[in-house]
């Protein structure tokens, strides 16, 4: 192990950026330690290809220099200037190979224009982040929190204890000068601030991701957002809430070779017929309880899956926004168009405002089990708290009363 401060020289209080000290430490088949103090960047830090690395702090505080402008991912006058990933760490073509360990820090976001994407991660091999608070919120409208994937069938990432629950602004509402275009259905106002997530995973991303206890507030984009690739998803002990399109997106991904600490086995066939054979969310919650800004997408939703098989089971998803129901308006529980099989079960659902408990794109399998159904202050009916395709259901009750 290396030291960042005693042997390259970091410095702990914050006054001097700590760019040349990253670069002499790092290095292949090394783990850098960040003691107890406050580091400065004042521009990115990118490294593709390495390996076997890993990068550990004390509670260690990390925040960016000063961003006096910013346009899009760029900030172009500052303290800090270029790219707003602050550890770029892979590339989908060029992934860390190995094993990566990321973690032990605060992201300092509680100050004027701060917020960043404080890890970008692409692993071919065993990516590992722990315990890490984004500390205020997020509010420069740029990437969000963190972006996390795995590159080959028998690549494993496990993101856990991470807490962003501050969320972040719509870039409207910062000093951020970028334009987009508007989400589908949305007529008036400015563009959406896409890519402004919690977290995220990737399009090409392969083998399995796990996150777990994972807290995330509104984001203008989705907030748990590990949707994408071909590989297996599993969130356990997520809380997420209130942000734009949805508070848990996945879907699912054929794939994956087993985890031993997961499916208990490393045998292909047990792992597919066993807990986690397929993407799975499994005790979390999604609130929908208030809109951050004027600038979120007009539906907010609790959890929405898409593509392959995907199970819900031992959630609680409660909605006290909405904008209607159907596919276009707010609903606790959405699966959508490409989805083979959606299982929600011994879960439970909680609407304080008219709208859609579930959604089912027609056209694939759905089903309920053992799930309860809460409307409050309004009096709902199996045909109103439903849209889309009928699942099958049973053990389905709605205020107490079995309805299937």
């Amino acid at each position: 192990m290396t030291n960042l401060v005693e042997d390259h020289g970091a410095d702990p209080t914050g006054e001097e950026p700590i760019g040349s000290a990253l670069s002499s430490a790092w290095s292949d088949d090394t783990l850098i330690f960040l003691p107890a103090g406050e580091y400065k960047m004042n521009s990115w830090f990118r490294r593709v290809g390495s390996r076997n690395v890993g990068l550990i702090g004390q509670n260690a505080v990390i925040r960016h220099g000063r961003v006096d402008a910013i346009d899009g991912h760029r900030v172009t006058r500052g303290e800090y200037t270029g790219n707003t990933n602050l550890f770029k760490l892979g590339v989908p073509g060029t992934p860390h190979r190995g094993d990566l360990v990321f973690g032990g820090f605060i992201f300092d976001w509680a100050r004027e224009n701060a917020g960043m994407q404080g890890l970008t991660a692409h692993v071919d091999g065993d990516l590992e982040v722990r315990n890490i608070l984004f500390n205020g919120m997020h509010d420069l409208g740029t990437h969000g929190n963190m972006r996390v994937s795995t590159h080959s069938p028998e690549s494993t990432g496990l993101v856990d204890s991470i807490d962003m629950r501050w969320g972040g602004k719509h870039y409207e509402n910062t000093i951020n000068t970028r334009s987009t275009r508007r989400s589908p259905g949305q007529e008036s106002g400015p563009g959406a601030s896409w890519s402004t997530s919690g977290i995220t995973g990737h399009p090409e991303m392969q083998g399995t991701m796990h996150l777990n206890n994972v807290k995330c507030g509104g984001f203008p984009d989705n907030g748990i957002y590990i949707k994408g690739g071909s590989g297996r998803k599993i969130l356990t002990n997520c809380h997420a809430a209130n942000s734009g399109v949805s508070s848990l997106r996945t879907d699912g991904g054929t794939e994956w070779e087993p985890v031993e600490y997961l499916d208990g086995t490393t045998d292909y066939n047990e792992a597919r017929e066993g807990k986690y054979g397929v993407s799975v969310l499994e005790n979390c919650i999604a609130e929908v309880d208030h809109t951050p800004d004027d600038h979120t997408y007009l539906s907010q939703r609790g959890i929405r899956i898409r593509n392959d098989e995907v199970h819900v089971r031992n959630c609680h998803v409660r909605i006290g926004v909405s904008d209607g129901g159907g596919a276009g308006g707010g609903y606790a529980i959405g699966a959508l168009e490409g989805t083979d099989r959606a299982v929600i079960e011994n879960t439970s659902v909680e609407l304080t405002e008219r709208g859609d408990a579930f959604y089912f794109t027609p056209g694939f399998n759905a089903e309920l089990r053992n799930v309860q159904i809460k409307t409050t202050g309004w009096d709902g009916s199996r045909a109103s708290i439903m849209s889309g395709m009928t699942p099958d259901m049973s053990e389905v009750y709605l205020n107490g009363e079995q309805i299937a």
